[in-house]
């Protein structure tokens, strides 16, 4: 293939834009075929997971065949097995917005529980990405009666919802030597924007860090995350840290923060 000399400069130019980003690129390689048969997974894979892609049992994604609510469908992902772990990405292929969270595990295991709203029965999708720009992908079907994401919160059936906002329930303990598991739920309503009426509002960051404000897990969440969000977090404490800070944020700037002790001995 000729160029023209302008032509071969702005090809250049995006190369080394691409490997500037740490993307891998592998150059007319096709998209692997999608073992859910998704008919978005072709706009979703060039959206969210550019680079090379290859499908990884290791990446394990568990959720209900069937959602018996499709407001509060429980995922779990299991990427622990992979090393390298940069960030996590869950989507839902045919919920009218797909993203549902990035888990950026900075020292966490690769590892997050969370519930899911769907509007209709879809594959729950799960990225990811290596220190290497390699993509690793898998994930499930959930069947759903649907209407998840346009339903209204039931937040809103109550006067005084707003008053509740950010409460939390939360509890840590220690599983090893290296690592805690942070389970909690907060307050909030979760609005897509899609129902009448209900403007969007969601929470939008989660952020675990250790008391001298090293970065433990970075969550950035999206309007798909089910009301009063729960979250599951397995961050690595070592002997050193005895305490988690948690930093939370939404839409319209709300910030909640609180602390939880790390016990010092593993919980059997």
């Amino acid at each position: 293939m000729m160029m023209s000399g302008r032509s071969l400069i702005k090809y250049l130019i995006a190369v080394f834009a691409l490997a500037g980003s740490g993307q891998v690129i592998a150059a007319g390689s096709p998209l692997p075929e999608d073992p859910l048969n998704s008919v978005m997974w072709k706009s979703l894979a060039e959206r969210f997971f550019p680079g090379e892609i290859v499908f990884d049992q290791r990446v394990i994604v568990s959720a209900p065949y069937d959602a018996e609510d499709q407001m509060q469908v429980p995922i779990t992902i299991d990427a622990t097995q992979i090393d390298n772990v940069e960030q996590i990405v869950a989507l839902a292929d045919l919920n009218p917005i797909p993203h549902i969270l990035t888990l950026h595990p900075t020292r966490a295991q690769a590892f997050i529980g969370f519930r899911v709203k769907l509007e209709q029965a879809s594959p729950i999708r799960v990225g990811v990405k290596t220190t290497d720009g390699v993509w690793h992908v898998n994930g499930v079907l959930v069947n759903a009666a649907g209407g998840g994401c346009t339903a209204p919160a039931l937040a809103h059936g109550m006067n005084n919802w707003y008053k509740t906002l950010g409460q939390t329930r939360a509890i840590t303990r220690r599983e090893s030597a290296d690592s805690a598991r942070l389970s909690l739920r907060m307050r909030h309503p979760m609005d897509t924007g899609l129902a009448p009426g209900i403007p969007v509002f969601y929470m939008s960051q989660v952020e675990v860090t250790s008391p001298e404000g090293n970065a433990l897990a970075h969550i950035e969440m999206f309007e798909p995350v089910s009301e009063n969000p729960t979250l599951t977090l397995k961050p690595l404490v070592g002997d050193n840290i005895d305490e988690l800070l948690v930093y939370a944020r939404d839409t319209e700037a709300n910030e909640f923060r609180f602390s939880l002790p790390v016990p010092a001995t593993v919980d059997n």
